[in-house]
This record gives C-alpha cells, sequence and structure tokens, in this order.
C-alpha cells in the first residue's frame, strides 16, 4: 500500500522522518521515503526500493513486479495517483526515477 499525507507535514512528521510518501507491505512493514524507482509500463508496475529499508519492510528482494489486472480507465488513474503519492514530502526522499 502506497501513502502520503494530504497536506504539508508538519513539525513532528518532520522530525520523525514521516514527511515522505509511506509504503506498508501485507505483512504490515512500514518504510518512508523508500521507493527509489517506480516505472509504470502499460499495467505493469516495477519498483525499486532502498535496500536500507527491506528489514523494516519485511522483504528480501528490492525490486517488485506487479501486473495491474484493472480496466485501462482504472489504471488511468492509478498512475495518477501514485504520482501523487510518491512526490509527497521532502526532495531528498523523492524517487529519482519515476515514469507512471
Amino acid at each position: 500500500m502506497f501513502m502520503a499525507g494530504e497536506e504539508e507535514p508538519d513539525e513532528q512528521e518532520v522530525a520523525l522522518g514521516m514527511d515522505t510518501h509511506c509504503l506498508v507491505t501485507v505483512d504490515q512493514g512500514t518504510a518512508y521515503g523508500c521507493v527509489r524507482e517506480a516505472v509504470l509500463d502499460g499495467n505493469v508496475l516495477r519498483i525499486s526500493l532502498d535496500p536500507e529499508a527491506l528489514g523494516s519492510l519485511r522483504l528480501d528482494d528490492g525490486e517488485i513486479e506487479a501486473v495491474i489486472e484493472a480496466p485501462a480507465e482504472d489504471v488511468a488513474r492509478f498512475r495518477e495517483v501514485l504520482a501523487q503519492v510518491l512526490t509527497y514530502g521532502r526532495a531528498d526522499a523523492l524517487p529519482t526515477r519515476l515514469a507512471v
């Protein structure tokens, strides 16, 4: 699950490093600012994660590929929202490559 705040981060979020996008895995592993690359090609999403976040995310592999099986208009909406989420917050935590 990809998440981001709806408003500018407050002082507490900044102090805790929670002033960027957040990724939560199926096992409830959580990391902030961990997406380094995100590419959505058609309906295939490829994500590269910061290796330092793998422990927090409870993952062994920092490369994720997912096929989104949804109508084209839903994939288009996902593309739009994912871009908003991954560009939220401080500049040093933004993905280095974002092609969604």
